[in-house]
This record gives structure tokens, sequence and C-alpha cells, in this order.
């Protein structure tokens, strides 16, 4: 397996899709394990900010006319569509978060957080070339930027506990449990894509920088 090394300078910390939505129980997109990630990823933000390593979030966001909304409408029912509408409560960034003024955040439209955002544009004026990420959801947001990232010569290091996905049902091929797609997706990711790493291992390299 690959293992990149992290560099204060040419490193980026990228939180996905921490929100309400996502991570709040009771919203109709919310992840079941999502809460458990939160002290997770605060202690590598934390980490990061003091070795001066930049935090992005991302927030998915659709505009309220709908004019952006797209296939998501096929594949998503209307409350899980109207719970990521842009000025709604259910975009906002997890409170338990440890977001800063100093973050860039970045609103996105599909999973993909390069398509269509400034992500690439700031990364690269900024000399960056590693990205460690972590969030929600792995199969979907989380797993869609690895693959951009991998694809536009991006080092990844891809937290294999700061990223978690859900039950997925029966689709005709059997249901398949949170355990069994979150190994998966680490296994392909990890086979073709990104170094992946424990949360507690890149706090460790982190924390050994200059």
């Amino acid at each position: 397996m690959v293992r990149f090394d992290i560099r204060a300078d040419k490193t980026a910390l990228l939180i996905i899709d921490m929100q309400n939505a996502f991570v709040k129980p009771g919203s109709p997109v919310a992840r079941a394990r999502g809460p458990d990630l939160v002290p997770r990823l605060n202690k590598v933000i934390q980490a990061c900010r003091k070795k001066a390593i930049l935090t992005i979030f991302t927030q998915h966001m659709l505009r309220a006319d709908g004019s952006d909304v797209g296939l998501f409408k096929e594949f998503l029912p209307a409350p899980a569509v109207k719970a990521l509408t842009a000025g709604t409560p259910g975009v906002a960034i997890y409170p338990e978060m440890e977001q800063h003024s100093s973050d860039i955040t970045i609103p996105k439209q599909v999973y993909d957080a390069f398509l269509w955002t400034e992500l690439d544009l700031i990364l690269r004026n900024k000399g960056i070339d590693t990205l460690i990420i972590g969030g929600l959801d792995t199969l979907l947001c989380c797993e869609s930027t690895v693959r951009a990232s991998r694809h536009r010569n991006y080092k990844v290091i891809f937290l294999s506990d700061g990223t978690s996905t859900g039950d997925w049902p029966d689709m005709g091929w059997g249901a398949i449990s949170a355990d069994d797609a979150q190994k998966f997706a680490l296994t392909i990711i990890a086979a073709r894509f990104a170094e992946v790493a424990s949360v507690a291992e890149v706090l460790r390299r982190i924390q050994r920088l200059g």
C-alpha cells in the first residue's frame, strides 16, 4: 500500500459534509454513525491547526428553486432534497464541529467536491498537493472526491475511522451492512486511489511535524 508524506505547507485537511443534514439524528439523510465521527475529526482539526495545516469544509447544498437539483430528485425522496436546500438548518456545519473563521468553506451541488467548485483553484494557488480526507458518506461524497483527487494527481490520505457510511438496502443483490460497505470501500480506495490510515496514525504523523 502507498504511504504519503505530510508536510504542513503542502497538505490540507478536507472535511466532507459534516452538516446537520448528515449528522443530526432525525434528518432524512442522517447517517447513524455520523456523530461518532465528530470527536475524532475534531482531534485531527486541532492537530492540523497547531501545525498551520489548512482546513477546508465542504457543504452540500441545493438552490431553493430546484434549478441545480438535477438527478438527485430521481434517487432521493423529496424530504431528503429539502434537507439539503440552501438557507435551511440542514446545510449548516454540525455545531459540535470545531470550525474556525480561518477555515475555508466550499459549497457543492454534487458528490464530487471538485466538480463546479473552487476547490482545485484554491489548492493549486496555495501549492497544496496532499489531502487528508474525512467526513460523510464514505461511499458517496468521500469516495467521489477521493477519485476526483486521484485523477487530478493529488495525493490523498483517507481516514479509515474518520469516515463512515450506513446500512444499504437490498437493491436486487442483497442488503449490505455498514461494516461491510465500509470495508469494501476502504479496500478499493487503498488499492487504487489513496493511502488509507487511521485517525490515530495520522495524528502521530502530524504531531511529529516541526
